[in-house]
């Protein structure tokens, strides 16, 4: 059985995020950033159909799955919660929009992520 480097492939990503330019990817689409690139080639992988950017950032902003369900499941639970924040930092999703369209996809296909769960509950404000 082969032993799973968790930490560097922690740190893998973060590393490839910034090895790629930040602004764009050479001979990509204006607007097409890195950060982009990496979360469509993971929400994409597993599927024949391919949800684009804006397709994914409407999704999330207005936290319904429209036609695409599973890809937005896997942007949440496959996707480095770091690079979820980045995406939806990058395209205007707040940090409450991001929780309403988690819950969402958690309530409607019974995915979750347990890492970015505990990232976005220390993100809510304490209650009074």
């Amino acid at each position: 059985m082969p032993v799973v480097d968790f930490v560097g492939r922690k740190n893998y990503i973060p590393s490839m995020v910034r090895a790629i330019t930040k602004t764009h990817i050479i001979g990509a689409a204006e607007g097409f950033s890195a950060v982009d690139g990496l979360v469509l080639a993971t929400v994409n992988a597993p599927y024949k159909r391919d949800i684009s950017v804006a397709a994914l950032r409407e999704c999330i902003a207005k936290a319904k799955l429209d036609d695409w369900p599973v890809h937005v499941a896997t942007f949440f639970t496959d996707v480095e919660p770091f690079l979820v924040f980045q995406f939806a930092s990058a395209h205007g999703i707040s940090k409450s929009k991001l929780a309403k369209a988690y819950m969402a996809t958690k309530a409607a296909t019974g995915e979750y992520n347990p890492d970015l769960e505990s990232e976005l509950v220390s993100l809510a404000p304490s209650p009074r």
